[in-house]
């Protein structure tokens, strides 16, 4: 037994010799994880690694009033209708809530930086339109496509309009389309993504762009031309030493080689016979490091371009602003 209270006041920093206020506070501390408060805390798909499907919806909204707000706020909580089995680590759908970055400053009376739209030499970067973004991870299609819909019911009727509404799935081993391994540098470990990811009021930046693959372009190249432009073996994602000055690689690392760090969530998205692609969806405290990248992939300051972009053409961008629970309560 004093080895149990010992414990307890170690985790609650309370004296053992005040067992008062360590009952109080073990019930406390009790009553809120089982009854899932999170307040002040960040949203569960910044940090977790990517589940086998996910979803992105993007949505305009056509006004902020309390009850669309509420109706937002309760969005999260639809992933605690899908408990997790004794063998899952995580719970089968995880579900982030976040608003373009201006929409949020709006919202929050913080002045917040907004996304750029960039020209390069192989194509350019658009901006694109919508106000709330949802990110949804799920274990199962059925159960991702489930959480998407219980969402959208959940907003007011002629609150919303539904701008994109796209579905993402692991592929192979975890390639994207082309056949290249995808996000081979991520943060490997959870609290190595929660210190990338996170900033110190427990929110994040999401950027999210749609990547729209010339599969017929890329198959036709040789397989070493194709390493040279994403800057890795195809067949493990080893880096070529050094990588070529146009590569995806050099060009998303600043001028001095050092990589920026970011936590990748994407997945590839599409039909075989439609449109198809990679869903880009990356978190981190800030938007500094999405920035370097974008100017260094369009060729700023050096006019040197990513050649990347002649593999595939990017049709929507824009940065959200993933705000804490506690924050998204608090509107």
């Amino acid at each position: 037994m004093k080895l149990i209270v010992r414990s307890l006041a170690t985790k609650f920093k309370i004296s053992a010799f005040r067992p008062q206020l360590l009952i109080g506070s073990f019930i406390t501390y009790n009553f809120l994880r089982q009854n899932l408060v999170r307040m002040d805390s960040f949203q569960n798909t910044i940090a977790t690694d990517c589940h086998p499907n996910c979803a992105v919806v993007v949505i305009k909204l056509k006004n902020q009033n309390p009850q669309t707000l509420k109706a937002i706020k309760s969005i999260i909580d639809i992933e605690n209708k899908f408990p997790k089995t004794e063998d899952q680590e995580l719970q089968p759908v995880l579900i982030g809530v976040g608003f373009q970055t201006k929409y949020w400053e709006k919202l929050s009376n913080k002045r917040q930086p907004d996304y750029e739209p960039r020209v390069g030499q192989y194509g350019n970067l658009p901006y694109g339109q919508g106000d709330l973004i949802l990110h949804i991870k799920g274990e199962t299609f059925s159960q991702t496509f489930e959480a998407v819909q219980q969402a959208i019911s959940q907003l007011p009727t002629g609150s919303y309009e539904v701008l994109s509404e796209k579905y993402g799935f692991k592929y192979q081993d975890g390639r994207d389309l082309s056949g290249f391994l995808d996000g081979t540098m991520n943060p490997a470990i959870y609290n190595q993504r929660v210190q990338v990811g996170v900033n110190q009021q427990n929110g994040s930046y999401l950027i999210h762009q749609v990547w729209q693959h010339k599969l017929p372009y890329i198959n036709s190249l040789p397989v070493e031309q194709q390493e040279q432009m994403v800057g890795r073996r195809k067949p493990n994602s080893l880096e070529l030493s050094p990588p070529p000055k146009e590569s995806h690689v050099a060009r998303t690392r600043d001028e001095n080689n050092k990589r920026l760090l970011i936590v990748r969530q994407s997945m590839p998205y599409g039909t075989n016979t439609g449109e198809h692609g990679l869903l880009f969806l990356a978190y981190a405290k800030d938007v500094n490091n999405f920035n370097i990248m974008l100017d260094r992939m369009t060729g700023k300051p050096d006019g040197i371009n990513d050649q990347i972009m002649q593999m595939s053409i990017n049709t929507f961008g824009n940065y959200y602003y993933i705000p804490s629970i506690d924050e998204l309560h608090s509107l």
